[in-house]
């Protein structure tokens, strides 16, 4: 029998963007559900970097960074071709330094602040993920608004006769629930990278790269709605991400227990080569670009090269820089000569060592005549020659950790339907949005983005309550 549960706001989605929505919503009175389809929180949250996209913080005016939020702004709809929503841009700066301090409050830590996949400057505020979550996690513990519930998963929505969102349907075990809600729903349930038949349909060629992400972004939320008639936004730029190590080179096959190991030596001057021992793509491009370029490479391989003094720039935060743990882990191939490298890798050791050579030739020249390279990342630094002993190499290929893609929004967070007029009562945050990434994708962004308008999804979804309840009396 299905039991009924009364609630001012039911978030769908136990990662970053549903925790923040839900302590958001909490801070302005409202009773809150939230729900957790798998059995620990943070979705795809835990198995990112952890970093987020900032502009004209303390971090950055500490190393003597300069930075502005209108500088974010330029680079954000440049990264993006031009095709995120101008508006959801603006948002996000106008929010960015606030929610940033937030954060702080509820305990999450930030380190030293680094350069990543297009940034014209160090703007990327690393985290460690796993405290990012447990420790937003603690606060909505502590909040007596906040009811959680791990296992349970929404199974559709609630389309009311007075034309709004008013309830959600649950499914926890053998137990169903309707949750009928005052002030609307927030979707904050991730991509679809776990889900064959979406990434079919809007991503073909991307149908046998290894998937990673939460292990519960199957497009519930996408799918639900859908059902309402949302429309959907970034659709057409699905993409890999460069840089996930094979956990057991040579052997290419995964396993079960295999640990998510997404490095990028290639930003810290690095190079990436195919197994032909040729470089293949312009190393200092998005690593969505890069992704393409790898999966067009014989069986989607390839090596970020490098030498010690990119070792040493070693960090354990963000992750991608932790080049030293993935050596650790017997991730990384180290050698004292170039050959000898090839050797371990299986490739062609003169051929690596002329275009090491040639590299370095290019480097020294100051111009890089096969594909351009000029800067170490995003606009920023200078490309560095590589000759210092021990040298390494990074197996690696291209996943698809997420998707970047989803429903469309408004600055408020409420979702559109094809026509362009809101859903009432229906709103989302996260990963499951579109309109933001475009056609590319600043690192930093996507935690930011869940942070930023998993708050404001929150709040408007509590002040809707608000609202309805004093018209009510």
């Amino acid at each position: 029998m299905e039991q009924i549960l009364d609630i001012d706001v039911a978030v769908l989605g136990g990662g970053l963007a549903g925790h923040c929505a839900a302590l958001a919503a909490a801070e302005r009175g409202a009773s809150v559900l939230l729900l957790e389809k798998c059995a620990e929180p943070g979705g795809s949250t835990v198995t990112s970097a952890g970093s987020f996209a900032l502009a004209g913080t303390d971090l950055q005016a500490a190393v003597g960074v300069q930075d502005s939020p209108q500088q974010l702004a330029e680079e954000l709809m440049r990264v993006s071709g031009g095709h995120a929503e101008p508006a959801l841009v603006q948002t996000y700066v106008e929010e960015q330094a606030e929610t940033y301090e937030w954060l702080k409050r509820q305990g999450v830590l930030f380190h030293k602040i680094s350069l990543s996949s297009s940034t014209n400057v160090p703007r990327t505020h690393p985290t460690n993920s796993r405290q990012l979550i447990a420790a937003l996690h603690e606060q909505v513990r502590k909040q007596p608004l906040i009811r959680y519930l791990p296992n349970t998963r929404a199974t559709r929505l609630e389309f009311g006769g007075d034309g709004r969102v008013q309830g959600v349907h649950l499914q926890s075990g053998e137990n169903e629930y309707e949750a009928r809600v005052r002030g609307g729903v927030v979707i904050a349930t991730g991509g679809f990278s776990r889900s064959p038949e979406l990434i079919r349909k809007f991503a073909p060629e991307l149908i046998n790269a290894p998937a990673w992400g939460g292990a519960g972004n199957e497009g519930d939320g996408l799918k639900m709605a859908w059902a309402l008639g949302a429309d959907v936004a970034d659709m057409g730029f699905v993409n890999a991400t460069f840089g996930v190590a094979i956990n057991h080179y040579p052997d290419t096959e995964a396993r079960a227990d295999d640990e998510l190991l997404l490095r990028m030596a290639m930003y810290r001057g690095g190079i990436a080569v195919n197994l032909e021992a040729r470089r293949f793509a312009d190393e200092s491009q998005s690593y969505k670009k890069l992704a393409t370029a790898c999966l067009a490479q014989p069986r989607g391989i390839a090596f970020q090269i490098f030498d010690q003094a990119i070792m040493d720039q070693s960090v354990p935060n963000p992750s991608v820089n932790d080049l030293q743990g993935a050596f650790d882990k017997g991730v990384i191939k180290r050698a004292d000569s170039w050959g000898e490298l090839a050797r371990q890798l299986g490739i062609d050791g003169p051929t690596l060592e002329g275009t090491v050579e040639r590299y370095n030739g290019f480097v020294a020249a100051g111009q890089d005549l096969e594909f351009g390279r000029q800067t170490l990342g995003g606009g920023f630094g200078k490309p560095v020659a590589l000759g210092t002993a021990p040298f390494y190499a990074l197996p690696c290929s291209a996943a698809v950790l997420s998707t970047y893609a989803g429903v469309r929004v408004s600055p408020s967070t409420q979702v559109q339907n094809v026509f362009g007029d809101a859903i009432e009562g229906l709103y989302a945050a996260g990963e499951v949005v579109g309109g933001f990434h475009g056609a590319g994708y600043m690192s930093g962004s996507s935690l930011g983005k869940a942070a930023i308008f998993g708050r404001i999804a929150g709040r408007q979804a509590a002040s809707r309550a608000a609202a309805r309840t004093d018209s009510a009396t």
